[in-house]
């Protein structure tokens, strides 16, 4: 329910309006309908998040708003197959002791002060986050943490939840960094045959992360309690499922096949759009070639090798993320088809220039306030699903480049801060760093506003409208 009243709170015009001007507007009402039971299910997980996701293709077909065969096209799309063999070579770093090994190597150049710590366990989650699952990097770092907090004499209290948001905010950074990226990647290839590269995620996503991590290791970090939790309690392992292979030795001697097979798998997909400035007559080719072609080589070198094996990759893989993706993405025809997306898109237009408002920004301002409340409180997967076809369709009504929307619903999904149930990372430090809601909402309010700030101002820079 939450999206959609959001929406329609934006867009009051689209309520006075009659949708049968955009479509059938009994379709129209379907899609919203199930749009708001989605929400629904996803708020108050009556069933596990998967079923969710899959209810909402299998509507779709027996209400007959979108053909089975566009409704579960989701399993085909090239960037959630990207997302599903990234998982497997980023465990492989996992597997392989390479991931744990950076991190603590990295957060030892800390001088052991309060904000050298903060700042460099903050630079390290990023960084992992953005080529890693972000729930493996958030579980591989806390016992990191927390053996630091007891040799420093440093609050977990203000460790872990910079260290959780750092996750988040690394994922702004990369095309893989984080699945609501590669929905907006797929929603914009499908309706412009445009694509964004591996890296211009980081035009404004490195900003994003600059003024998070300035926030957290100064203001933000004196707005967490400095009281831990009882020793016994702080002494807790994170839950052995969430770090891969946790309590299995790693394969350290198969680790330069696994760092070579990851280091060329992002070289190839961060030279894609290159290609044409330096090797022109070699650019064709390789732009010819998906991104995931690369992913599934590497994936086989890796298994060939023995670096991982069939079910240690079958395992690497979080089949609740992709399911989720798969899943969403049939709300893309659903929306645009019923004429929904033009339903909501007009809606806000309208509302923007009743106000009297530069349309462009105000829209863009408009997308990115409700998609960072509502990946609060629902996954931000399924947010980006529900975002991305009202932008790009918002985009063509206004007849601007619809970038800077897309851009703006990507990155704002990454901005998941006021609750410990808004990412997994949240949830993982919430029991060893003892902390309630209300630390979550303290440090994390002012930090949503910044990135909301700091997205309204800079996406339309780096991407015109």
């Amino acid at each position: 329910m939450l999206p959609v009243a959001c929406l329609l709170l934006l867009a009051p015009q689209a309520l006075a309006a009659a949708p049968g001007e955009y479509g059938d507007s009994t379709e129209i009402f379907l899609v919203l309908g199930i749009i708001a039971l989605t929400a629904v299910l996803f708020l108050t997980e009556a069933i596990p998040i998967v079923a969710t996701a899959m209810v909402v293709p299998s509507l779709l077909v027996l209400l007959r708003i979108v053909p089975y065969a566009d409704a579960f096209s989701g399993f085909a799309d090239k960037w959630v197959l990207l997302f599903l063999f990234m998982f497997i070579i980023g465990d492989s770093l996992f597997q392989t002791g390479v991931a744990d090994r950076i991190g603590a190597t990295i957060v030892r150049f800390a001088s052991g002060g309060e904000t050298s710590l903060v700042i460099h366990i903050m630079l390290v989650a990023a960084v992992m986050s953005a080529f890693l699952s972000n729930t493996g990097t958030a579980a591989c770092l806390l016992p990191i943490i927390m053996a630091i907090s007891k040799q420093s004499g440093v609050s977990l209290k203000k460790l872990l939840i910079p260290m959780a948001f750092a996750t988040s905010l690394g994922g702004t950074l990369t095309l893989i960094g984080t699945p609501p990226n590669g929905i907006v990647q797929s929603t914009y290839e499908s309706m412009s045959g445009k694509t964004f590269g591996f890296f211009e995620y980081s035009k404004v996503g490195i900003f994003v992360f600059v003024g998070g991590m300035l926030f957290l290791s100064t203001f933000g970090r004196k707005l967490l309690s400095g009281r831990d939790r009882p020793e016994q309690e702080e002494e807790t392992e994170a839950p052995a499922a969430s770090c891969p292979e946790k309590h299995a030795r790693p394969d350290t001697g198969k680790a330069p096949i696994a760092v070579t097979v990851f280091l060329l798998v992002v070289f190839f997909m961060a030279m894609d759009p290159i290609w044409q400035r330096l090797f022109p007559p070699l650019a064709g080719y390789f732009r010819s070639i998906p991104l995931t072609a690369y992913a599934v080589l590497g994936v086989v070198v890796l298994i060939a090798t023995g670096v991982m094996t069939a079910e240690k990759a079958f395992r690497a893989v979080n089949w609740t993320t992709i399911f989720l993706f798969a899943g969403m993405l049939s709300l893309k025809p659903a929306l645009i088809s019923t004429g929904a997306a033009d339903f909501l898109a007009n809606g806000m237009i309208g509302a923007t220039e009743s106000l009297h408002l530069n349309p462009n920004y105000a829209v863009l301002a408009a997308l990115v306030l409700v998609s960072v409340l509502v990946t609060n409180f629902m996954s931000n997967t399924a947010t980006a699903a529900l975002l991305a076809p009202v932008a790009m369709e918002t985009g063509i009504l206004l007849g601007c480049n619809p970038a800077p929307l897309l851009m703006g619903v990507a990155l704002a999904c990454s901005a998941c801060f006021l609750t410990p149930v808004a990412t997994p990372p949240n949830t993982l430090v919430l029991g060893p760093g003892g902390y309630s809601f209300r630390d979550y909402l303290r440090a994390g309010w002012l930090l949503q506003l910044i990135v909301v700030v700091i997205l309204v101002l800079l996406v339309p820079v780096f991407f015109p409208f």
